[in-house]
């Protein structure tokens, strides 16, 4: 009875053993996923931070041209009277 104790308990050990090495390997998938998708994010945060300098450079150039747009209107609009 002894001895079917003990090579339960082995079987046992064993099956926790394949356990940690399975999930150990998962743990080390996990990592190379994670590092892959902070670099892909580093990449989308860089290429955000280059488009919002974009926008204030159109959105500026927009104003400046609403602006002598409307002062030409109001010349055009002034000459005429």
């Amino acid at each position: 009875m002894e001895a079917t104790i003990t090579t339960q308990n082995s079987i046992a050990l064993a099956a926790l053993q394949v356990e940690v090495a399975y999930l150990k390997a998962a743990v080390a998938r996990l990592d190379l996923i994670n590092t892959a998708q902070s670099e892909k994010l580093d990449r989308v945060l860089a290429q955000l931070a280059e488009a919002r300098g974009g926008w204030r450079t159109l959105m500026m150039l927009g104003g400046a041209a609403g602006t002598i747009g409307s002062g030409v209107t109001w010349l055009v609009s002034h000459w005429r009277a």
